[in-house]
């Protein structure tokens, strides 16, 4: 832990960025910034009830509203939740399975733009009356917005879609840190520890892509919640989501000693950071709502995107 310690201090001391070899292209990608919305649907609301509503109407309603806060992108990831895949992965890993119903994704351009968007009084009108729509649909109180940056571990050259259509299933898992870390601690460990063994075993995980997206504490996520005057799920020791995709066809042939060898040394490296009962991980299909090109500049500095 000490050694953590001297690292971070390191890193944040010269203001360290993650760098890639492939230069510009790939720190486009890693100061993308995007606002999460992790949800749940109310008991009473079926899981086709919540997806016609949350695919269609609250989907119009965001496009309505989202573009002009410099949103370039927004997916809806609906959780597959009766997917083998589904199953397997939380029985692999361990973790809770009160999974969230869908995780909605809003890449941002500008975050300026987007702060001051919520300061325009028809805008907050806009947010105002899609949130209260949504009310007899979302449980709040286990839902939760945060802004995260990509950190690649596993990235090709070709895009990858986890279509309703095809056989890519989109893995998330939520994180949680143990009380005894602090978030950039966590987020250390997650990137120079565990993405680097992940890497090791590119060739073998069945992954078509892998990211982390580092939660990063902000005003604006208190702003746009307070918008709502509404409690939601605000649990500080979620470190952000670990997204992977995964070809489906490929699962079955994943066995044996090679497997079982690389299973137990990511598994462990888990446990040193991450509670894992308390941790959700969960496959999901994406849902293209809006998909325009994103070009950012750099957040000003790690951890925190004020």
């Amino acid at each position: 832990m000490i050694f953590l310690s001297l690292i971070l201090d390191t890193l944040l001391s010269k203001q360290h960025r993650v760098q890639s070899r492939h230069g510009i292209e790939a720190e486009k990608v890693r100061e993308m910034i995007t606002l999460n919305y992790l949800v749940r649907r109310q008991e009473a609301v079926s899981v086709s009830e919540f997806s016609s509503y949350w695919l269609d109407r609250h989907a119009l309603g965001g496009l309505e509203v989202f573009p002009e806060l410099g949103v370039r992108k927004y997916f809806k990831c609906e959780t597959i939740h009766e997917d083998p895949v589904n199953h397997a992965v939380q029985e692999m890993y361990g973790t809770a399975t009160d999974s969230y119903d869908f995780v909605d994704q809003m890449v941002i351009k500008d975050l300026d733009d987007f702060k001051n968007g919520l300061e325009e009084e028809h805008i907050r009108e806009k947010l105002i009356a899609l949130h209260n729509e949504s009310s007899s649909y979302v449980d709040f109180r286990r839902s939760d917005y945060w802004f995260s940056v990509d950190v690649p571990q596993i990235f090709g050259r070709q895009p990858v879609l986890a279509s309703p259509d095809n056989g890519i299933a989109k893995i998330f898992y939520v994180p949680r840190r143990f009380d005894q870390l602090s978030l950039q601690e966590a987020q250390l460990q997650w990137n120079s520890c565990h993405g680097a063994l992940a890497r090791q075993f590119a060739e073998v995980l069945p992954y078509e892509k892998y990211i982390q997206g580092h939660r990063m504490e902000s005003n604006v996520v208190r702003l746009l919640k307070s918008i709502f005057d509404e409690e939601f799920e605000n649990i500080d020791s979620i470190i952000g989501q670990a997204e992977a995709w995964l070809d489906r066809a490929v699962v079955p042939a994943l066995v044996g000693p090679e497997i079982e060898y690389m299973m137990s040394m990511l598994l462990n490296d888990i446990d040193l950071f991450v509670d894992a009962s308390s941790s959700h991980i969960f496959a999901t299909k994406e849902h293209v709502i809006l998909n325009r090109q994103v070009t950012t500049e750099p957040v000003p500095c790690l951890f925190n995107v004020d």
